[in-house]
C-alpha cells in the first residue's frame, strides 16, 4: 500500500500543542496561576491565528476550501461510514472538517473573551481595563461557558476517533506521522513556515500582555 504524506509538520505540531495547552490552561486557571495562564494563552492564540491563516494559505489538505463541504456531503459521509463504505481522503472528511473549524472557532472565542475577563480581585485580561465592569463580567461568564462547550466537543471528537478506529480507520496515526495509505498526494507547504509564523505571533502577544 502506497503511503502519502497528507499533513505537514505545522498542522501536526499545532494540533497536539493545542491539546496540551487547553489542559495546561485549565489547570493554571483552577490553581490560580494566572500569570502562567496568560503566557499559555499567548501561545494558544498564536497557534489558532496561524492555523486559521494556514487554512487559506497553507497546504492543500489544511485549506478550508478543500475540506468544508455542504450538508449533503456530510450526510453522505455519515451514511457511507455507517455502511462501512467510507474511504479516507487526503484531508478531513466532510464531518471532521466542520468539527475542526468549530474547534478552532471555540478556541478563538476562548482566547478573545479571555482578553476582557477578570476575577475582580487580582487578575484581569489585558483589555479588561478598556471596557466597563459589566462587559468584563459578561466576558468572564462567556469565557467559562465557551470552555464547557469546548470540553463537550472534545469528548464528541474523541468518541468519533474511537468509532473510526473500530471501523479500521486510524485518524490519530495520520496526525502523528502525517501519512495515509492509498490517497492522492496533496500539495504541501513547508510546515516550518507555519511554525515560524506562530512563533513570531506568540512573541508579539507575549510582548503585548507583558
Amino acid at each position: 500500500m502506497q503511503r502519502v504524506k497528507i499533513w505537514d509538520s505545522f498542522v501536526r505540531i499545532s494540533h497536539w500543542l493545542m491539546v496540551l495547552l487547553v489542559v495546561a490552561m485549565w489547570f493554571t486557571a483552577e490553581e490560580g496561576y494566572m500569570e502562567w495562564h496568560l503566557r499559555l494563552a499567548a501561545v494558544l492564540g498564536a497557534l489558532v491565528i496561524t492555523r486559521i491563516l494556514w487554512g487559506f494559505f497553507g497546504s492543500d489538505s489544511a485549506r478550508f476550501s478543500k475540506f468544508l463541504k455542504g450538508p449533503a456531503a456530510v450526510v453522505s459521509h455519515v451514511r457511507e461510514f455507517r455502511q462501512g463504505h467510507y474511504q479516507p481522503s487526503n484531508t478531513h472528511n466532510a464531518a471532521g472538517g466542520w468539527a475542526a473549524v468549530l474547534l478552532l472557532l471555540l478556541l478563538a472565542l476562548q482566547f478573545t473573551s479571555g482578553l476582557f475577563a477578570t476575577d475582580e480581585i487580582f487578575h484581569s485580561g489585558p483589555l479588561a481595563s478598556l471596557v466597563s465592569s459589566g462587559f468584563s463580567e459578561a466576558a468572564t461568564e462567556f469565557h467559562e461557558t465557551v470552555f464547557n462547550v469546548l470540553v463537550a466537543l472534545v469528548v464528541v471528537h474523541v468518541v468519533a476517533i474511537i468509532l473510526y478506529r473500530i471501523k479500521g480507520i486510524n485518524l490519530i496515526a495520520a496526525m502523528l506521522h502525517g501519512y495515509r495509505e492509498n490517497v492522492a498526494a496533496p500539495r504541501l507547504v513547508s510546515g516550518i513556515i507555519g511554525i515560524i509564523a506562530a512563533a513570531v505571533i506568540a512573541a508579539a502577544l507575549f510582548a503585548w500582555i507583558n
